[in-house]
């Protein structure tokens, strides 16, 4: 075994924020979608569940909303988030994710494991 470089997507372009991780796309395409300076996002058109997590503009985990279920609507709760992060269910909790730590440290616990 041996590691392989986390894949994660940036959604700039209004496609991408659109369809997100629904409509087709797959998350063995990617492992994180970041929308940056975005406060709400939908699991529209979604089979399963996703982890949405709102960072702040220092990188700071700010709200965590674990297992969102497919046709729903999020908004931050708090004022201070300005962009948002989305990975498959159970990561926050499988990598022990809290509120205070910062993007870049749950990045670098998610690295995943590809065969050699």
């Amino acid at each position: 075994m041996k590691l392989r470089p986390l894949r994660v997507k940036l959604a700039q372009r209004y496609a991408d924020r659109l369809c997100g991780v629904g409509l087709g796309v797959t998350w063995r395409e990617f492992d994180a979608l970041c929308l940056p300076r975005c406060r709400a996002v939908h699991t529209l058109g979604l089979a399963r569940p996703i982890d949405v997590v709102f960072v702040s503009d220092d990188a700071v985990i700010v709200e965590i909303r674990p297992r969102v279920p497919p046709w729903r609507i999020v908004i931050a709760r708090v004022s201070n988030a300005v962009d948002t992060w989305e990975f498959p269910a159970d990561s926050c909790q499988a990598h022990r994710v809290t509120c205070g730590s910062s993007i870049e440290a749950m990045l670098s616990q998610m690295t995943p494991i590809a065969n050699a």
